[in-house]
């Protein structure tokens, strides 16, 4: 009878271990329990070669003096899995700060603008509703004929200049997050250890406040 008792007892304590660990595992593993992914100022990629408006989109010189065009690290970060949805025509002038492309993310679009003046002279179909995931190597969007190459370059930003004016928008980006006066889903989108702001913040916006980030990001 003892050693039956015994017996179960051990049983008993397997069984509540397995459980246990089960229950690490799963936990380990399920996105509820992950933490979220983060970035800081000092996570900001401006790669060399690469000239940035402040519209946030990028201008890289390539054959026949046409720039290749694109989103940048700053507007990935904060929109998080964000897709291209359309592009403006091939054959359209565009001034600096014209709609080239319209962005999706969570339902809602959002428009990106030219970084030079030009015509357009190709688009990367390619790129339709697919997630991007890398902002620089592999996905050019728009390649555009500029009206005078030099000077376009002359206006952009490039190099150390390009990242700190992209820490300088991290900064604003986090007071925009944490005073925006509609937020419903907002908390917890900034974290105040180390100046981190969660991946995709910007999706929590409602409709008002997208259109509210655009205007003060990505207008030119």
């Amino acid at each position: 009878m003892v050693a039956l008792l015994v017996i179960l007892a051990i049983t008993f304590m397997v069984a509540i271990d397995y459980f246990i660990i089960k229950k690490k595992r799963n936990a380990e593993v399920n996105p509820a329990f992950a933490s979220p992914e983060i970035f800081n100022k000092n996570s900001m990629l401006a790669p060399e070669g690469y000239y940035f408006s402040k519209g946030h989109t990028w201008a890289k010189l390539g054959t026949n003096n046409e720039f290749l065009t694109g989103i940048d690290d700053f507007v990935i970060k904060s929109l998080g899995k964000i897709s291209i949805e359309s592009f403006t025509n091939v054959g359209t002038k565009v001034k600096k700060g014209d709609v080239i492309m319209e962005g999706k993310f969570d339902s809602k679009k959002i428009m990106f603008r030219s970084p030079v003046e030009g015509i357009i002279k190709k688009v990367n179909n390619a790129l339709v509703g697919k997630i991007i995931n890398n902002p620089y190597e592999g996905d050019w969007y728009v390649n555009i004929e500029p009206v005078n190459a030099e000077d376009s370059k002359k206006e952009l930003l490039q190099g150390n200049e390009a990242i700190e004016w992209m820490k300088n928008e991290f900064k604003k980006l986090k007071e925009f997050l944490n005073y925006y006066p509609y937020k419903p889903k907002l908390a917890g989108v900034t974290m105040y250890d180390g100046g981190n702001v969660m991946k995709g913040a910007v999706s929590h916006l409602d409709e008002i406040g997208l259109r509210d980030f655009e205007e003060m990001f990505l207008m030119l």
